[in-house]
């Protein structure tokens, strides 16, 4: 796999927003959505290849991310071409894909020749959307002043919709420009909903731990992260970390760390097309062996076995009764019905 053993770029570490990223966020979101309701919001999706792949100045997520251009211009590269993006345009970049960005000023073409790079970015991670204002902190870097993180039950539905509206992208179908149009205002108007919770996760944590499992995620898939490499980004000693960590969470930092990367490692193992190193590569793991032993130790399951399990359930699924009546059930055309369910005798 090529340039799998290069770690991604270390970044600051963000600070938590308030209410007024929160507006803020809301207002960028509507606009979108109000554009894409006139047809003037183009929503582009880079083709989905070498997915899962560690390459040179790329980096990769578990799961989609959404970007919508406000000022300047995105440059994305691929390890299979390039795309990109400028005021009043989308993209959703699939699942696993690996890419990096560069932050470009607005050109003489543009509508605000010279103005500063910005764009919104929306994240997914366990049990919450995050969301943050991009600008160039030199030489094309795009990076975060502010961040914020909104819980939600309806996080997979969420994730589901712009999957789908990745691959409706791919469609030859005469139909698939609308597929995309529709999942596109479905995604921004849940996007847009979910602003408007009262209180965002961020403020219920302190900003010290709030920075070290931003790090976390950050570089969840390079192989180095431990509590070392954290307390060295942070400036802090390893114990002190470990300990201040420990307080406040209730959780050690080294179990937390193997958790994120057992939530993600769930997440892609039920693709067949990834082998286990593979899967164990994506998730930061320089040896599979010990890979299969952490995730024996978090699942109950070698990754194979578990694998096996989540095919053996959609297997079972397609084993239930399609039709449910009153007296019996139907599993459908050419199958043999249920045997007769005699109703209960009155009184």
């Amino acid at each position: 796999m090529s340039g799998q053993n290069l770690a991604p770029p270390v970044r600051p570490a963000p600070s938590p927003g308030g209410a007024a990223q929160r507006h803020e966020f809301g207002r960028v979101l509507a606009q979108a959505l109000d554009a894409l309701e006139r047809d003037r919001l183009p929503i582009k999706v880079p083709e989905p290849r070498a997915l899962m792949q560690r390459r040179p100045g790329m980096h990769f997520h578990f799961r989609p991310e959404l970007f919508v251009q406000l000022e300047g211009a995105t440059r994305f590269r691929f390890p299979e071409g390039e795309l990109f993006l400028r005021p009043d345009e989308a993209a959703v970049i699939p699942t696993g894909l690996p890419h990096g960005e560069q932050a470009l000023p607005a050109d003489a073409g543009d509508s605000r020749p010279g103005a500063p790079f910005q764009n919104l970015v929306i994240g997914f991670y366990a049990g919450a959307v995050s969301m943050h204002l991009a600008r160039d902190f030199g030489g094309g870097r795009p990076d975060i002043e502010t961040i914020l993180f909104f819980s939600t039950p309806d996080l997979r539905r969420i994730v589901e919709m712009a999957e789908f509206l990745v691959e409706a992208s791919q469609s030859a179908s005469p139909l698939g420009r609308a597929r995309l149009r529709g999942l596109g205002l479905a995604l921004f108007a849940t996007l847009t909903d979910l602003t408007r919770a009262e209180t965002p996760d961020a403020k219920q944590e302190s900003q010290r731990i709030f920075q070290i499992k931003w790090m976390v995620r950050d570089q969840l898939h390079n192989p180095a992260l431990n509590v070392t490499f954290l307390a060295s980004r942070l400036g802090w000693s390893a114990d002190h970390l470990s300990h201040v960590f420990h307080k406040e969470t209730g959780e050690t930092l080294i179990h937390y760390i193997h958790r994120q990367r057992m939530d993600g490692a769930v997440e892609v193992i039920a693709n067949p097309a990834l082998s286990i190193s593979e899967v164990a590569w994506a998730c930061g793991f320089a040896d599979a062996g010990y890979f299969a032993r952490v995730f024996r130790k978090h699942t109950g399951l070698s990754p194979q076995a578990y694998r096996r399990r989540l095919a053996g359930e959609l297997s079972r699924e397609e084993d239930n009764p399609k039709t449910v009546y009153h007296d019996r059930a139907d599993y459908g055309f050419g199958a043999s019905p249920a045997p007769r369910v005699p109703e209960p005798e009155p009184g």
